[in-house]
């Protein structure tokens, strides 16, 4: 009734993924290249010749041999129809043994629940059927880890922030009613950059992507972080040709300064702003961003704030806003239900959180991950193994 490989067609597998509702980009083909310090497995599961399920499995050794297997985001199958989902489960953890890995890890793309900060009736599409597909996968053989509010203590964090452009079936609303909902922030749109001489661009020429570099760095510096390097972004870029875009916010100083001038402004800040264009020139980046749109042409698509940056100076113009803004209109130009404004701390009280809550955000508080142990070695690995990474990065 069922066979399975572990060495499905790119064509195969992409198309799979072009009809999958709510695919992630962490289970589609290519972003096994963008791991390339792992091994990959491209999974699929067939019932009676028909493809119903495929997975991305990144393989990382650990020691002497020992692998894990870990699934981001996955599986992309139907997690309510139990006997699709053991099968799959089976086949993998057949194949986790065959290659010494001592333990399969997911953490699924639905959610426990997704909230408003406004407490509103909202959509509730990625907590659709949580229990039935919770339940499924314990049957199956997996552990559930349990709620993680920590960012930083899981692969992917529990904790996500969600715009939505969509109403309660998932079906994209007009740009003018996704705006009436951003109360707080509107006003920071539109006219109030092009005045100061703000200008956006969206664009996947690989010759920007030093600026997006600079940008990324200059908030590295400013928050004491590390995010990825120039090479990183060019692979994302490149394994995801006309669906991976930069876009930046630019300053015009010479409109600025006639904006500044026309408004009487403190003449404090205009020699201020005078000798800011000496020293940067009169076009300055204040803000940038790398985000994806996804693959999935039917049901909901959701797209990806992946990595962002800010100059250090000029933050008052409130350019980082409104740059979301336009990834937003672009992606629901693009047909997209949400856009993922990415990962906050659980507790909800971080700068990010209130940052991203600003574009009416969904908190999206995600399954979590689940383990499917294959080994005896599994319960030493899991309660020795976190406390040396620990102590090497400490000693690092």
């Amino acid at each position: 009734m069922y066979s399975f490989t572990s060495n499905l067609s790119k064509e195969e597998y992409d198309k799979f993924v072009e009809n999958y509702s709510m695919a992630s980009f962490m289970q589609e083909y290519n972003w096994a290249n963008i791991k390339d310090n792992w091994d990959k497995f491209h999974c699929g599961l067939y019932k009676e010749k028909k493809l119903v399920g495929v997975c991305s499995i990144l393989v990382k050794k650990i020691f002497k041999g020992i692998k894990l297997f870990y699934i981001p985001r996955g599986y992309l199958i139907d997690f309510t129809n139990y006997d699709d989902l053991k099968a799959m489960t089976d086949n993998i953890k057949r194949l986790a043994k065959e290659n010494n890995a001592y333990v399969v890890k997911i953490d699924p793309n639905f959610c426990i629940s997704d909230n408003s900060f406004k407490e509103e009736e909202i959509e509730h599409i990625y907590s659709k059927n949580y229990e039935s597909k919770h339940k499924n996968l314990l049957k199956c053989g997996f552990k559930w880890l349990g709620i993680s509010k920590d960012m930083h203590e899981t692969f992917q964090p529990q904790y996500n922030i969600f715009a939505p452009m969509c109403d309660e079936t998932g079906n994209c609303i007009d740009i003018a009613k996704v705006l009436k909902k951003y109360n707080r922030i509107k006003s920071y749109f539109g006219l109030y950059q092009e005045k100061r001489g703000i200008s956006f661009e969206i664009t996947d020429k690989i010759e920007k992507v030093d600026t997006l570099a600079y940008l990324l760095e200059q908030t590295e510096k400013k928050q004491g972080i590390n995010l990825r390097n120039k090479e990183y972004y060019l692979k994302i870029l490149k394994n995801f040709k006309n669906r991976a875009f930069m876009i930046f916010a630019t300053i015009n100083i010479d409109i600025y300064l006639n904006y500044l001038k026309e408004t009487n402004s403190d003449v404090d800040l205009i020699n201020q702003i005078e000798n800011l264009k000496k020293d940067k020139g009169n076009y300055i980046p204040l803000s940038g961003a790398l985000f994806l749109l996804p693959a999935n042409k039917k049901g909901i698509k959701t797209s990806e704030y992946l990595y962002a940056g800010n100059n250090i100076i000029l933050n008052n113009l409130h350019a980082s806003a409104a740059l979301v803004f336009e990834i937003i209109k672009f992606s629901l130009e693009k047909g997209c239900s949400y856009c993922n404004l990415g990962g906050v701390d659980g507790k909800l009280n971080d700068n990010l959180t209130h940052f991203k809550r600003n574009f009416n955000g969904r908190i999206m508080e995600f399954a979590g991950e689940y383990d499917l142990p294959t080994s005896k070695l599994y319960y030493p690995i899991k309660i020795f193994y976190p406390l040396l990474i620990k102590i090497y990065k400490k000693l690092k």
